[in-house]
């Protein structure tokens, strides 16, 4: 996992984030993970495990939930 990736995951973690800041979070772990794809490269485990995570949470916002699951359906092999 980059550091990039990495950082992202902590702020769609960090409760003391508000909303808006975790959805941009996602925006851009979801931008990150489409570029690997398109170099035809594997999703890292870790970041693939962290939206597992995030879309199981049941504390996590239904908003961050729902994209959590729709990039997993999307990029999981």
């Amino acid at each position: 996992m980059t550091s990039e990736e990495e950082d992202l995951i902590k702020q769609i973690r960090s409760e003391d984030a508000g909303l808006k800041a975790r959805e941009k979070a996602m925006r851009c772990l979801g931008e990150l993970l489409e570029e690997t794809f398109i170099l035809d490269l594997l999703p890292d485990k870790a970041v693939i495990s962290e939206l597992e995570k995030t879309a199981a949470s049941k504390t996590m916002p239904a908003s961050l939930k729902r994209k959590a699951k729709s990039l997993l359906k999307t990029y999981k092999i």
